[in-house]
């Protein structure tokens, strides 16, 4: 066989593996910005929902803050069927509140008495929430009055019966 042929084929092998090299760098540098693209994409997503989760914290937390609730009066009255307490509160915060439970506890022994739910029990900025919470109250005894809200802040208040 000829040289010029050897050398021909040569030639032709040595051009060849450049050109598979240059494919195969196209290929991994497309696979590399694909990969790049969608890790872009994944982390842009993971941000933006990081970022909703912590204003809702922050807006919640800020809520919370501005709750504001004080026990103006609490009246133990025995003209109710059987004993009651009417309580009377005011929203002194500057939002508004809703009232979920109020706990009747034993001061002494911090026993919880009675749990009163609420289902309506909204009270605007400086407005005034009043409820009759039939309760067998014992004259001389020391209670604890907890009310819950929805935001989960709670206001406590102790009274001695008379």
């Amino acid at each position: 066989m000829p040289r010029t042929h050897i050398r021909s084929k040569q030639h032709y092998l040595i051009h060849r593996r450049a050109l598979a090299n240059v494919v195969t760098s196209a290929i991994i540098l497309s696979a590399v910005s694909i990969m790049g693209v969608m890790m872009l994409a994944w982390s842009n997503t993971s941000l933006a929902i990081q970022k909703q989760e912590i204003e809702e914290v922050f807006s919640t937390q800020t809520n919370k803050i501005n709750e504001d609730l004080i026990f103006d009066n609490i009246w133990f009255s025995t003209n109710c069927p059987g004993n009651c307490v009417n309580i009377t509160m005011s929203n002194v915060g500057t939002i508004g509140l809703n009232m979920t439970e109020m706990k009747f506890i034993n001061g002494t022994t911090l026993a919880e008495l009675q749990i009163f739910s609420y289902a309506d029990a909204g009270i605007v900025p400086s407005g005034t929430f009043s409820t009759n919470a039939t309760y067998s109250w014992i004259s001389g005894g020391d209670y604890d009055i907890t009310v819950f809200t929805e935001r989960g802040n709670q206001f406590t208040t102790q009274v001695i019966a008379p």
